[in-house]
């Protein structure tokens, strides 16, 4: 079916494409041995008089639902929505209006930074990306209650964000005072591959006589992409496929096409010998697409017979959504295009604050904020950073997302000469659990809605750091 195809095929070219840029685990920001914590704010000025960051990779997962919100433990048995004893309110409470997903990753594949005065200076380059999804509540309503008279399921908050670009980052901080320190990264972003959907409406309105449907709005695309079109002007494309890239994917990736900028903005204030207040606004920027460009509109407004659909059986599910699909293939109007788009990043607030309870033992308090567009997300982090041998830096924290509960993480950075190793975790899954289905037993994690974890190694020189602050301080100071 038509409609079917057209939906996986989206999802699949966005789930496959989309593995590349993440907002680093909160824990790094206040682990200012490690060098990378300037890029959660400019004006961190790493300890070390220099430094050179071999490759090192950045994943991120964040979900609205844990498993435990999609297959309920009802009586010692997992039930899933299809269930009578599935208990929706629950679904509902934890979803919103939509289901919101985000799957992220960033892999930098050199950088470096020195100081030279109170000056610190840095560049690197990374490939970043990152997939965002909202799936609308309202499709769990169809197995909910199915499709009651005079209902109205609103759809339009689908959307599917994907991106994968290259970023140079060119950081500059200064001790303007002994007290502030102000930083800024600029970053000239290249897209390799983008697309997202724009929805303006998508709603079904039901009766028992007449089903009424309205669409509008358009799904760009910048990737190698090939659009078949349909003999008959007006209905879906008969197919699209990804172009046959044979020898031409390092070209692909290499070029510097579809540009765009960014900016990070940061401040850093010693409010006293132990206090230490910050704040950071971070990737303030887009990417303007150019290059194999595809768009695909739609809109329209049509009536077919109602259906009187049981939620729980399938098989009557099933035989809905294919009428429903059978008339979005010829009712609805489609048209393509090559139409140019630009893409916002996601803008993040950091604001923290760090207190010195020893030159070896602090506690750092965090709030970030990401603003992306019907997915705001607010984030809390507690977090207690020792260093109890010269070589040896830990980090503990707990982090808590507003609708999204709360987990443990923690760092380690462990220095054998020159050579750093870092990895750092935020939302550690904690919580476990054996589930059976039709027999086959295996282990998930029902509560885990978020993992964030970084890793990777630096060659650290002038390790003694700058005046009264060495980047490695006894513990016994």
């Amino acid at each position: 079916m038509m409609f079917k195809k057209f939906i996986y095929g989206l999802a699949g070219l966005f789930l496959i494409s989309g593995q590349v840029l993440a907002q680093d685990p909160m824990a790094l920001y206040f682990m200012e041995v490690i060098p990378q914590t300037k890029y959660t704010n400019p004006a961190m000025q790493p300890r070390a008089n220099g430094f050179f960051a071999l490759p090192n990779v950045n994943a991120l997962f964040q979900s609205d639902l844990a498993f435990s919100d999609v297959f309920q433990d009802v009586g010692s048995e997992w039930v899933s929505p299809l269930s009578k004893r599935f208990n929706y309110g629950d679904l509902y409470d934890a979803s919103g209006q939509a289901f919101n997903l985000n799957e992220q990753t960033d892999f930098q594949l050199l950088g470096l930074g020195f100081r030279t005065g109170r000056d610190y200076i840095s560049v690197s380059l990374s490939m970043k990306g990152a997939v965002a999804m909202g799936v609308p509540s309202d499709l769990f309503r169809i197995t909910d209650k199915g499709f009651p008279n005079g209902s109205r399921f609103d759809f339009s908050t689908l959307r599917t964000k994907m991106v994968t670009y290259k970023e140079i980052n060119i950081g500059y901080s200064r001790e303007w005072t002994e007290d502030l320190t102000l930083g800024v990264n600029v970053k000239p972003l290249f897209g390799v591959m983008g697309g997202m959907t724009d929805i303006s409406r998508f709603e079904l309105h039901t009766s028992r006589e007449v089903f009424d449907v309205y669409v509008d709005g358009k799904v760009y695309t910048s990737a190698p992409l090939e659009i078949e079109e349909n003999e008959t002007p007006g209905d879906f494309p008969e197919s699209i496929e990804g172009r046959d890239m044979d020898d031409e994917w390092g070209s692909y990736f290499s070029s510097f096409k579809n540009p765009g900028i960014a900016f990070d903005f940061g401040a850093v204030y010693q409010l006293n010998n132990r206090l230490e207040l910050s704040a950071a606004l971070t990737n303030l920027g887009f990417i303007k697409w150019k290059e194999d460009l595809n768009t695909l509109s739609f809109g329209g407004h049509y009536s077919f017979e109602g259906l009187e659909v049981d939620g729980s059986n399938k098989d009557d599910l099933d035989e809905a959504l294919d009428a429903i699909g059978d008339s979005l293939k010829t009712v609805i109007d489609y048209t393509t295009g090559e139409e140019q788009f630009s893409m916002a990043l996601v803008p993040g607030l950091y604001v923290g604050a760090q207190y010195e309870l020893t030159k070896s033992l602090s506690l750092g308090v965090l709030s970030r904020s990401l603003m992306q567009k019907q997915n705001f997300r607010q984030e809390f982090n507690l977090s207690a950073n020792w260093q109890p041998y010269t070589f040896l830096a830990l980090n503990a924290n707990y982090g808590y997302r507003v609708k999204g509960g709360g987990g443990l993480g923690g760092g380690l950075s462990l220095l054998l000469g020159p050579v750093q190793f870092f990895a750092i975790a935020d939302y550690l899954p904690t919580h476990y659990a054996n589930v059976n289905f039709d027999g086959d037993e295996f282990t998930m994690f029902p509560n885990q809605r978020e993992l964030s974890v970084k890793l990777g190694l630096n060659l650290i020189f002038g390790r003694h750091g700058y005046r009264n602050r060495p980047m490695l301080a006894p513990a016994s100071l």
